[in-house]
């Protein structure tokens, strides 16, 4: 008999200021320590992804936010969890960034976004972000 893992939905942030983009190291001795993400968290029962990923960001940077546009939907198997992630772009209405969740923030370019180790599920919110910045430049010009 198998076992159904635990299915868990995710959402991230991506906070876009001046051509750079806000990414959080997880604790060393949290799930996936050591790793970059995209910050947000757990939807709760009762919400939406939205109100989810606005809490979370409120939560866990004590920011306020808007949510932008949906980017992607990643869904990753870590061995004892599935984590379904919904990334979207983020806006920064107010607040100064204090770390409650995680050890490290960092504001990166998108090719610097390679540079970091990032935790499975966000590699499609990157690859997601990197084709919206793409079409949105080609519209521009």
């Amino acid at each position: 008999m198998t076992i159904a893992k635990p299915h868990i939905v995710v959402v991230a942030g991506v906070i876009e200021k001046q051509g750079y983009y806000l990414i959080a190291q997880r604790f060393d001795d949290a799930s996936q320590g050591g790793l970059w993400e995209f910050p947000g968290g757990k939807v709760e029962l009762d919400e939406t992804p939205i109100q989810a990923l606005e809490r979370e960001l409120s939560e866990e940077l004590s920011i306020t936010t808007t949510t932008g546009i949906w980017l992607a939907d990643s869904v990753f198997d870590y061995g004892d969890k599935v984590v379904e992630l919904k990334g979207y772009l983020s806006h920064w209405r107010q607040g100064d960034i204090m770390l409650n969740s995680h050890q490290k923030i960092a504001w990166v370019s998108l090719l610097q976004l390679a540079d970091y180790q990032f935790c499975a599920a966000d590699y499609s919110i990157i690859t997601a972000l990197q084709q919206y910045i793409a079409s949105r430049d080609s519209d521009i010009s």
